[in-house]
């Protein structure tokens, strides 16, 4: 689902048809329009038999996308739904979980928007010189609406560059901002304010659990969202997280649906190969495998521009969009289609473990067993002994002395020495979700470590435009989260294997020895041949990209750390995706910006 909606201090008639009239040009249907009070909302389907999201609306609300109760993932009626915005108003999410973007306006005009804790469903908004609001899935129906150019923002641009993916308010473009995941968006005529109302830092040790068992909790899920759909797809790497989720997808299919599985692989580079492995889980459970062998394919290869709608953020997939054009052509073109991934077990069952358990386990149970634990960590990093201790043992001295733990600063690689300095000066504090401002002094060191990776995975996850088959990822709805974070750190790894809860459920429940594999594929090699099948294409996007323009970027460094990677080299790779990314995105915008 696709919207533009315009919220007014004072009233918005007569917006209707101006906003109809954008939308128009990008779905295939007329919009559909709706007024509550002061908010006018226009909406529809770019890909109308794919498109399962619905629409809910009460006297004072309307909510957008797909939503289900709480307890038993039923899907939520219409007529629950009035019942439950009256009732409930902004604390709405406390019955229901799902994907959604929830707008409630009060008697005093008061607006409350909420995205789900997933962010499935953008939410951009812009304030208007007058204080009036216009939302949009997309940020550049907002520029299309103000009609002027959108502005840079280099400070979201270069914290983008040293941090990587966000969940942050700020967005690429100067006055465009974001609601993140888990939060509510308040409004009144004289002030705008952002707060989560998920917050697993403040609640992970209050979280209400309807099973103990990973498949159960996992299938509950799955369930309601393959309902609608006729083809349930899943993207098969061979490993744990997707071999899971084809096992649990077995046995709830109903006979009019049709379970199939897809395994893209490099045939030329064995590190990127795990086509053996889809390969036999396709047979344990007795369902079709398409093969694609993506050889030819590679990042940074050239490919048709879609002439939709933008993406909203740079993202790592900006590289692979030849890969990512081709891999949609085998998915089922007949009747609707719901394409799964496994994307996300890693960051909520932490894969690898935190080596900071050691001080939970310390803090919840005292030195009884300590010794075994901190023997299962050491083997499972082949590390020695000291430099676990000394980790664990300042991460005890904080949590005694009640210092709030802190956003980590470092980015995922080392930075590297051609980073100018003024990427240091516009890089923001602010580039964090808005639940890191509130976290507990008395949070265990290696809780925290699991909730900071599920929220880097949450904004590793990018709402594509112009997609027909939208990724979605049931290890980020919330009841797999909670029942994920409802596990001591410490349990999480047990005889040398991490995510042992998802891996001991599977294999007792299915009889499968498939999820007891260690090893996971490599794309490192890929992206290698790709850039130096690439290069001069690759060389003109960075040396002559905005960012060396604008003197963020040392020109001739950048030049010999692109050159060691084509040639094999991994330095600095996550700075070199990153910047890449940044120039894919602006070279996409760049008859839009200024």
């Amino acid at each position: 689902m696709i919207y533009l909606g315009f919220w007014s201090q004072q009233n918005a008639e007569g917006k209707g048809s101006e906003l109809i009239s954008i939308l128009q040009q990008h779905i295939d249907d007329q919009p559909s329009c709706m007024v509550k009070k002061n908010l006018t909302l226009v909406y529809g389907k770019q890909h109308i038999e794919q498109d399962t999201d619905q629409v809910w609306e009460s006297d004072s609300a309307v909510l957008i996308g797909r939503i289900f109760e709480r307890d038993h993932c039923a899907i939520i009626t219409s007529q629950e739904f009035g019942v439950l915005s009256q009732e409930l108003k902004q604390d709405l999410p406390q019955k229901m979980w799902g994907k959604y973007v929830y707008w409630y306006i009060d008697v005093a005009n008061k607006l409350n928007v909420m995205v789900d804790p997933t962010g499935q469903l953008s939410c951009f908004y812009y304030a208007l010189p007058g204080g009036d609001l216009i939302f949009s899935s997309h940020i550049e129906l907002i520029q299309q609406y103000i009609s002027s150019p959108l502005e840079r923002n280099w400070h979201y641009l270069c914290s983008y560059l040293f941090y990587g993916n966000s969940s942050a308010i700020q967005t690429s473009f100067k006055g465009v901002e974001e609601v993140p995941p888990g939060c509510s968006l308040t409004a009144t005529p004289y002030s705008r304010a952002i707060q989560p109302f998920w917050n697993p830092f403040a609640t992970h040790s209050s979280m209400m659990l309807t099973s103990t068992d990973a498949v159960d909790v996992l299938q509950s899920v799955l369930k309601p969202l393959i309902e609608p759909y006729k083809n349930v797809c899943v993207s098969l790497s061979g490993g744990l997280d997707s071999t899971a989720l084809v096992f649990c997808l077995s046995k709830i299919v109903r006979p009019d649906q049709k379970l199939s599985a897809f395994n893209y692989f490099d045939s030329t580079i064995q590190s990127s190969n795990e086509l053996t492995y889809a390969r036999k889980v396709c047979e344990e459970v007795g369902i079709n495998l398409t093969e694609i062998d993506t050889s030819q394919v590679l990042p940074f290869d050239p490919y048709v521009v879609d002439q939709g709608l933008k993406i909203n953020k740079p993202f790592s997939g900006c590289i692979s969009a030849a890969l990512i054009n081709e891999v949609s052509h085998y998915l089922p073109s007949r009747d609707s289609c719901i394409l799964l991934s496994g994307h996300g077990s890693d960051h909520i069952f932490m894969r690898p473990p935190t080596r900071k358990c050691i001080a939970d386990y310390w803090l919840t149970h005292g030195t009884k067993g300590l010794l075994d634990k901190v023997k299962e960590v050491t083997h499972f990093y082949r590390d020695s002994l000291t430099p676990i201790l000394v980790q664990n043992m300042v991460n005890l001295a904080n949590y005694l002395a009640a210092r709030k733990p802190k956003k980590r600063e470092n980015p995922q690689d080392k930075s590297p020495y051609w980073f100018n300095h003024q990427i240091n000066r516009h890089r923001t504090s602010e580039f964090i979700h808005p639940a890191y401002q509130d976290i507990s002094s008395r949070i265990l060191p290696g809780k925290y470590d699991q909730i900071d990776a599920l929220f880097e995975g949450l904004a590793s996850v990018q709402v594509r435009a112009n997609t027909c088959y939208l990724e979605q990822y049931p290890f980020f709805c919330e009841p797999v989260v909670n029942f994920a974070l409802s596990f001591p750190t410490y349990d999480l790894f047990q005889k040398g294997y991490d995510r042992y809860p998802l891996r001991h459920s599977v294999n007792t429940r299915f009889k499968t020895d498939t999820v007891w594999r260690r090893d996971k594929c490599q794309t490192t090699g890929t992206l290698q041949l790709g850039v130096k099948r690439n290069i001069e294409f690759v060389m003109e996007l960075c040396l002559e990209g905005e960012m060396v323009k604008q003197g963020f970027v040392d020109k001739d460094g950048l030049y010999h750390t692109i050159s060691l990677i084509s040639n094999g080299d991994n330095i600095h790779l996550w700075p070199f995706i990153q910047i890449c990314s940044i120039e894919m995105f602006l070279k996409i915008w760049s008859d839009k910006l200024i």
